[in-house]
């Protein structure tokens, strides 16, 4: 049934109430494992996020509750990732607590619906398969399973499904599926309002003369959308912006693009056209709600809160058919074409003798990327990495997706288990693409333990490793709590040990020819150390801004005094 959905890998970890799913999915399906459930639960976010469907399998409780925070991941990044967990029998359920319950020695009750109900905590359908009831009555189970997933994929959400392990191998109610699936999913509903948007948009288009399309996250998941949407932009020289949630979807290099906008956080350049002259804004495919990260962080200097002239297209659709609709017939309109001439950012190189740190990594890696042939597909780690990675110039992909993360950088520990389902697919596609992790120190400790994974699978990953031995970001204080490593512990003997060989880089000259080295090779575990310094004046703008600001939110003085500053200026 998942085959129906192309789905080809599940990543979990084994346990005795998820033995018969092993059994019964380990034909059809490649089970990878992973160093523990939240990195299963984490590569399966990152495989919704590049194949449109990801799968988790772990055993009752113990395993399906250290989800909950890749569920929460999928939650906010509307993610259709299959949470399967094994379960008690229903012929075991009674008045004694099962191994694996949540159950004091003092409590009244059994509660066999911990995971559940931790999953509905979240706002994730959770259910648990149920069998035949009564004789004569059919065994629904498949149809409920089916239905489930059918959620998932349709809706882009999480699901969460307990599975009883005398439920797999009963006969179930047989389920005759279509040849496609898009017989099912598809809307088929036809909307009124399609031409009078098409109408409004027309006239708009027709009365501006700098227009922009704005684009939001929930673009990454539609192909076909995201295809329409670039001929049109295309057609009519409509440059192209998307939120912070919607990097990596469209090429920075192409003629049109704008890279990605977030109020005082934007790149000067491309601010100050979005700011100052653009007349009329197409906004799609972004949220609903008002989301801090997304909107300068409240900062009062995202324009797109007051901007008059606009038009906002979220979609509610399946499968966002009611926005598939409205641009299939805004590209047969015939417009003039604008006149957007993009400003050439011509930069001198940086010096050889450069020392490179966060206040230039990403220059340095956009001049690599524009005089390589091969895309690079980059992975931020939750914190300066991540932040610093908004200046990254992203190319097409063999995966169409350039540049992956938790894009609310509520989970420390993705980057990995998120390279972990990049490289798989990258091997399965035998493409040139190569997989760039960057992280602080901090990050990677969390979760080196899925390199092993990689050695196994000779899986091929590049890691760049900004060392500075703290959690710097946000960072307020001389407290131990910031301390996450040791200037004596040794890098290069931990990924040697995993099969893998270490560089490290202080100059560009070195960082060039060592990265430039690996990328030409493509081969394996590399890691390339790049000592960097806490000072500000090695700090790239992004998190210069993001350290005063929580230092403001948090009131220190100082840093009120300089916010204040910033978005006054």
């Amino acid at each position: 049934m998942c085959q129906f959905f192309r789905l080809k890998r599940i990543y979990g970890i084994g346990g005795d109430f998820a033995v018969n799913l092993i059994k019964a999915f380990e034909k059809n399906f490649d089970l990878l494992p992973a160093s523990n459930e939240m990195h299963a639960s984490f590569s399966a976010c990152a495989q919704a996020e590049i194949e449109s469907l990801g799968c988790c399998l772990t055993t009752y409780t113990v395993g399906s509750l250290p989800c909950i925070s890749a569920a929460a991941l999928a939650k906010s990044e509307k993610l259709p990732v299959i949470f399967v967990s094994g379960a008690p029998g229903e012929n075991e359920i009674g008045n004694t607590a099962i191994h694996h319950t949540v159950t004091s020695a003092s409590s009244w009750n059994i509660d066999y619906d911990a995971s559940l109900n931790s999953f509905r905590g979240l706002g994730i359908r959770a259910e648990r398969l149920q069998g035949q009831r009564n004789l004569g009555q059919p065994d629904l189970a498949g149809e409920q399973f089916f239905e489930l997933i059918l959620h998932a994929y349709t809706y882009n959400e999480p699901v969460f499904i307990e599975i009883p392990r005398d439920l797999i191998f009963m006969k179930t109610q047989s389920l005759k599926l279509p040849e496609k699936i898009e017989d099912i999913v598809i809307n088929r509903i036809s909307y009124n309002s399609t031409d009078v948007l098409v109408e409004e948009i027309s006239y708009r288009l027709k009365n501006c003369k700098k227009p922009v399309l704005y684009f939001g996250g929930a673009l990454k998941l539609n192909v076909k959308l995201k295809k329409i949407v670039l001929q049109f932009c295309e057609k009519n020289a409509i440059p192209f912006i998307s939120s912070w949630f919607g990097k990596g979807i469209l090429d920075d290099f192409h003629s049109l693009s704008l890279g990605a906008y977030n109020g005082v956080f934007t790149e000067q350049k491309s601010r100050k056209y979005f700011e100052n002259e653009v007349d009329y804004i197409l906004e799609i495919a972004t949220s609903i709600y008002k989301m801090d990260a997304n909107s300068a962080f409240g900062t009062g200097t995202h324009i797109l809160e007051g901007f008059e002239n606009k038009t906002v297209l979220n979609g509610t659709s399946k499968l966002q058919v009611d926005l598939i609709a409205i641009f299939e017939k805004l590209i047969e309109v015939n417009f003039e074409m604008f006149d957007f001439i993009p400003e050439i950012n011509i930069e001198d190189e940086l010096s050889l003798d450069t020392r490179i740190d966060f206040h230039n990594l990403t220059r340095v890696l956009n001049e690599i990327q524009t005089k390589s042939s091969k895309p690079f597909i980059y992975l931020p780690e939750v914190g300066n990495s991540y932040f610093a990675s908004y200046s990254l110039k992203i190319k097409n992909t063999s995966i169409a997706r350039g540049w992956l993360c938790n894009a609310w950088y509520g989970a420390m520990g993705t980057s990995m288990p998120y390279a972990r389902a990049v490289c798989e697919v990258l091997k399965e596609k035998q493409a040139d693409d190569v997989a760039i992790v960057i992280t602080g120190d901090g990050g990677f400790h969390f979760q080196l333990n899925e390199l092993i994974h990689f050695m196994k699978n000779n899986l091929n990953v590049v890691i760049l490793y900004m060392r500075n031995n703290i959690f710097h970001l946000g960072k307020n204080s001389e407290s131990k709590i910031y301390s996450c490593s040791s200037p004596e512990f040794d890098i290069q003997k931990l990924i040697e040990s995993y099969g893998g060989i270490v560089y490290k880089c202080s100059l560009k000259k070195d960082f060039q020819f060592c990265l430039t080295e690996t990328i030409n090779l493509n081969k394996g575990i590399t890691l390339i150390e790049i000592p960097v310094d806490p000072k500000e004046e090695f700090q790239c703008r992004e998190i210069q801004l993001l350290n005063t600001y929580i230092g403001a939110k948090n009131g220190v003085e100082k840093a009120v005094a300089a916010w204040n500053n910033i978005i006054n200026e």
